[in-house]
């Protein structure tokens, strides 16, 4: 079956359904009866119900027995579009009204069209075309030419039909056919044009998304994302938009969108732990936490208050206290590793309860038994609980990793414990 065929009919019965009686045929009144108006009922009836081949038939019956051409093409039409077993017949009654009705003559060109007879079907549509300027014909034409590959002449009457009339159906035709001949140079200015002129849509910015995103243009990604999420209100739109930039380090510009458009309020807390503003975090996470009780955002509050005090380089008592509260309240053995390890290490780095410590690191290892930071913190509490000799042996899988061994607290920590385990030969 064409496959745009409905598309090119459309406009045929496009008032039909609206109301039937208008589109008949003034000599319809001549016929008028209650026995006609409801076989016509019953024929729209069946159409508007998904019924075609009824319909199809039943307008087949209104023809022959009334011999109005408008049955006639309606049968037609339905026969086409649903691909029905009568098209040869009603393509054989159509031809005496060729001359003198432009639809069945149009309906005539597609039902040779599908039958393979292009020789034929371009009979009838350059008739057509020499007849009147109506853009379906135009629009034919293209069709007949893009069945037999001449695409670049196809694109050239799609763009007269819709130069005629803008409609997404051509605009579809014309970028299939530049898709086929792999023309992403004409498809982006199509898609930019009708941007520009009407604005973004789903079909037409999705299809420029997936332009861009080939052409790594994160400039225009960024736009296409904010523009479908504001036609939509998809959220993966605005998640797509945040880690576009969050991945270009535009976490300000990020923050911005999140909080100009409402986003999940874990996203905002983790944008404002990537701009460490650590307050901001902690507030929100405290804000989550008293409205649904989830624990987890009292352990992140936690986390942050310790940060935020350590990036100011402000830690006190008071402070160690309340985020010690935070985490004893909140944590349990089932806790996720970071937060276990995070609390672990708090409470041995400040000699709190280094043995509860270590035993909620152990829990955090159980969870990630390779993970270098979890094996720094179980040797810094053996050192604590003066047994150097594990430390340093714990330890030593760390060191293994250069980048790790590198840094700051694993360089004072590897000081210390090798210090001690001197002191004890």
């Amino acid at each position: 079956m064409y496959r745009n065929l409905l598309f090119i009919l459309i406009s045929v019965i496009f008032g039909a359904c609206a109301n039937h009686q208008n589109n008949i045929n003034k000599n319809y009144v001549d016929v008028k009866s209650n026995q006609f108006d409801l076989r016509v009922n019953i024929a729209y009836n069946y159409e508007y119900f998904g019924e075609y081949e009824k319909a199809a038939n039943e307008f087949l019956l209104l023809f022959n027995d009334y011999n109005i051409s408008k049955f006639l093409e309606n049968a037609f039409l339905l026969n086409l579009a649903n691909n029905l077993d009568k098209k040869d017949e009603l393509n054989i009654l159509a031809k005496p009204y060729l001359d003198k009705n432009y639809n069945l003559k149009r309906l005539s060109a597609i039902y040779y069209l599908n039958s393979n007879n292009t020789k034929e079907a371009k009979k009838l549509v350059k008739e057509l075309m020499n007849e009147n300027s109506d853009y379906r014909n135009l629009e034919l034409y293209g069709d007949i030419l893009a069945n037999q590959n001449e695409l670049k002449n196809a694109i050239e009457y799609y763009k007269l039909a819709y130069s005629k009339y803008k409609n997404k159906e051509l605009l579809g035709k014309i970028i299939g056919a530049y898709a086929i001949l792999n023309d992403v140079k004409n498809i982006k200015n199509i898609l930019e044009n009708y941007r520009k002129n009407n604005g973004c849509t789903i079909e037409i910015c999705t299809l420029l998304l997936q332009i861009y995103t080939d052409e790594h243009n994160k400039k225009e990604l960024e736009a296409l994302y904010r523009e479908l999420y504001q036609i939509t209100l998809n959220n993966n739109y605005l998640l797509a938009l945040i880690d576009l930039l969050v991945s270009q380090n535009k976490n300000n510009k990020a923050l911005e969108y999140a909080l100009e458009y409402n986003a999940n309020d874990d996203i905002k807390i983790f944008l404002y732990q990537n701009l460490k503003l650590f307050d901001k975090a902690k507030e929100l996470s405290l804000k989550i936490y008293k409205e649904n009780k989830d624990k987890e955002y009292l352990l992140r509050a936690a986390i942050f208050e310790f940060e935020e005090a350590n990036a100011k380089k402000n830690i006190n008592n008071e402070l160690i206290k309340s985020v010690e509260k935070k985490f004893s309240t909140a944590i349990s053995e089932d806790s996720n590793a970071l937060y276990l390890n995070y609390y672990g290490y708090l409470l041995i780095d400040y000699d709190l309860d280094v043995k509860k410590g270590k035993h909620l690191v152990e829990l955090a290892l159980k969870q990630e038994p390779d993970n270098l930071y979890y094996l720094d913190s179980l040797a810094w509490a053996y050192y604590k609980l003066n047994d150097c000799k594990k430390a340093w042996e714990i330890l030593q899988i760390t060191l293994v990793d250069k980048e790790f061994s590198d840094s700051a607290e694993s360089k004072i920590h590897a000081a210390k414990i090798k210090k001690c385990l001197n002191k004890k030969k």
